[in-house]
């Protein structure tokens, strides 16, 4: 009886791993993975012909990091054009630099700068576009995972802006185009001004602790409550096996 309340042990750990690890890496945790971690120092070779690293460049000033590529015929141009409409009114822009990445191994400078002259941005100092050969590595250190499709000759991809400070650590990521309140709390991490915030529930927060309700603002317990309890129900469901096998015997 000791060996099957020992496999049933075994067999719920490994159930709660899997199930665990597949949500995480499923479901909305993405803007998550990599924050607080350190960037990769990629070399860039900026359009004006300069050559710089990503860690120089967030030395002088923290970075938001926009990842794209020139060909693109989805979501990079709107991308950028949201980006700048929500930046262009803000008073205090002078606290971070812009840095416009390709991640296509095919852009060069010139491509580069064809896009910052058709945003009117050439000349506009808190904005830098570039290319680097060290494209794969960046990506691996942000998160950015852009896939080739071979029929449409074209990448699938987020529209990824990176939020990176100073002293070249990833403060928060945002994933899609986003609003100007989003960006603002964006701005505040790479200079490193506390923001209170929080996950909002959603369906796929499976192991919350509690369940808050925004209807009646009341919280149930939720399925990571037990999770968090099952160890010591385990043990205690193996104590009662023991000793009634024991008492029997």
């Amino acid at each position: 009886m000791f060996k099957h309340f020992i496999f049933y042990f075994i067999a719920l750990s490994f159930f709660f791993n899997q199930l665990a690890g597949a949500q995480i890496a499923s479901t909305g945790f993405e803007e998550e993975n990599n924050v607080y971690e350190k960037v990769y120092d990629a070399k860039l070779n900026l359009n004006n012909g300069d050559n710089i690293t990503l860690a120089q460049l967030c030395a002088s000033k923290p970075v938001l990091l926009a990842l794209i590529f020139t060909r693109c015929s989805g979501i990079c141009n709107p991308f950028l054009v949201q980006l700048k409409e929500n930046l262009q009114f803000k008073t205090d822009t002078g606290d971070f630099s812009v840095l416009v990445l390709s991640f296509d191994p095919r852009d060069t400078r010139e491509d580069m700068a064809h896009l910052s002259e058709w945003l009117n941005l050439e000349n506009n100092k808190q904005w830098f576009f570039a290319i680097t050969s060290d494209i794969e590595k960046l990506n691996l250190s942000v998160g950015f995972n852009p896939s080739w499709d071979s029929i449409r000759s074209q990448y699938d991809h987020d529209a990824l802006l990176v939020g990176i400070n100073k002293e070249a650590y990833i403060t928060k990521k945002l994933i899609g185009i986003r609003n100007k309140s989003d960006l603002e709390l964006l701005i505040r991490s790479v200079n490193d001004i506390f923001s209170p915030s929080y996950r909002l529930p959603n369906k796929n927060q499976l192991f919350s602790c509690f369940n808050y309700n925004p209807e009646t603002g009341k919280n149930t317990p939720g399925l990571g409550l037990l999770f968090l309890t099952l160890p010591a129900i385990i043990t205690l469901l193996l104590l009662l096996g023991i000793s009634y096998n024991v008492r029997h015997k």
